[in-house]
């Protein structure tokens, strides 16, 4: 059995092509890493960014259907294999919610009757890549003006969103000086004006934007990202008058990258 044969009939044609296109941009600039051995792993590079993202439905509380959490384990098991990578763990879920897909007739009777060369595929050991994938189209349907929340494991940040770059591209963030522990609202922002800086070398904080490319989806199908409000005035961005001015306009960056960005960020 072909990946793709495998992935059509899991029939989340859109979960299949986010958790695709997230994978070929971490493959893109690993394979670019291994060769001039800033990593020794692609597995190691890949994976943990991966989940990061992803574990936002994978370990999600109730908010999200069992059976959307069992489609996204063995679509990312799927794809992994399909870009020379695996995981154990996620090998041993994906077989599981084969079997409870299975068992819960969530599926077509197609998938019930492949079931097992579904699970033989993933249990063989998956052809590293010879080359890098193809890069991918750059595409936003997040909006200027949307004030939105960004998951990274266990807390909540909010941002921003000053304006599209290009044609619909990615959109341009700068975030809140808030740290949230769950999941907030438009109301927990009231009060909440401060602009987040980036602290530099010289102990100064600067004003910290970024071009974030992979903010694609909305709603978003890896559960991190949740739009908190639409169309907000501009009076409600974060202010960023406490801080010094940076020497560019804002710094391009991705999904994965974001990962850093908040981490250096919040300190």
């Amino acid at each position: 059995m072909k990946h793709q044969q495998a992935l059509d009939k899991l029939a989340a044609r859109f979960v299949i092509k986010s958790i695709d296109e997230d994978i070929t941009r971490l493959m893109i600039k690993g394979m670019s890493f291994l060769k001039n051995k800033s990593i020794t792993n692609l597995n190691s590079y890949v994976i943990p960014l991966l989940l990061n993202r992803w574990n936002c439905v994978l370990l999600a509380n109730n908010e999200l259907k069992k059976n959307y959490k069992k489609t996204v384990t063995i679509a990312l098991a799927l794809l992994l294999h399909k870009y020379g990578l695996s995981d154990t763990e996620i090998t041993k879920k994906a077989i599981k919610s084969i079997d409870i897909l299975n068992e819960n007739v969530a599926l077509s009777d197609d998938f019930f009757r492949k079931s097992e060369d579904i699970k033989s595929l993933l249990s063989s050991i998956p052809k590293p890549l010879t080359k890098k994938p193809n890069r991918i189209e750059s595409i936003t349907f997040y909006r200027a003006k949307d004030i939105i929340s960004i998951q990274y494991k266990e807390k909540y940040y909010c941002a921003y969103i000053l304006e599209i770059t290009g044609v619909n591209e990615s959109p341009v963030l700068e975030f809140y000086d808030i740290i949230f522990d769950k999941k907030p609202q438009l109301k927990d922002l009231k009060n909440i004006r401060k602009a987040r800086g980036k602290k530099l070398n010289d102990g100064k904080r600067y004003i910290s934007r970024h071009a974030i490319y992979g903010m694609k989806n909305l709603p978003d199908l890896a559960n991190q990202i949740h739009l908190m409000g639409a169309s907000i005035h501009i009076e409600n961005a974060p202010n960023n008058s406490h801080l010094e001015k940076p020497s560019g306009t804002y710094t391009v960056s991705n999904l994965f990258s974001l990962q850093k960005t908040i981490h250096s960020l919040f300190d």
